[in-house]
């Protein structure tokens, strides 16, 4: 199952009863307003994890992995935290395919927050999209996207 956040807290699984998960995804990048929603985040948990009755557990064991996007539904960051294959986690940027030693020329705002990033690194909701469409069924990014490690994160 996959868990969303927004703004950090108010957790619920992503289900398609209401919509097709499309455009429950869509839907949800598209609010973002860098005001009463800044930032929404999923991450994966298996079905039988038990989240809805005991999220502590799952939270703790599956919660680190993530893609989240901040800033507004015209203009957002995309961000993968994901544990390598030495167990380390690691945070990454995700961009559209770009030479990431080019210059950070342009700005995230997200709340008091003002980032740095390169122009193929800001998505609008509907760029971001089939991103998130991608992590819901595989728990990755597509391929041909950029990650730019943080190293502080």
């Amino acid at each position: 199952m996959i868990i969303t956040m927004s703004n950090g807290s108010v957790s619920s699984i992503l289900q398609d009863t209401f919509r097709p998960m499309p455009d429950q995804v869509r839907r949800r990048l598209g609010l973002l307003d860098n005001d009463e929603q800044f930032a929404w985040l999923i991450w994966w948990c298996p079905d039988d994890a038990d989240w809805m009755f005991n999220p502590g557990p799952a939270e703790e064991q599956y919660g680190d992995s993530y893609l989240q996007a901040g800033g507004t539904a015209e203009k957002m960051s995309v961000e993968l935290r994901r544990r390598e294959d030495d167990g380390e986690y690691r945070f990454y940027i995700v961009g559209r395919d770009h030479d990431l030693s080019e210059p950070l020329t342009e700005t995230i705002d997200v709340q008091a927050a003002h980032e740095p990033r390169h122009p193929a690194e800001l998505f609008t909701a509907d760029q971001a999209a089939p991103v998130f469409m991608h992590y819901v069924e595989h728990q990755t990014v597509p391929d041909g996207y950029t990650l730019r490690l943080i190293a502080n994160m």
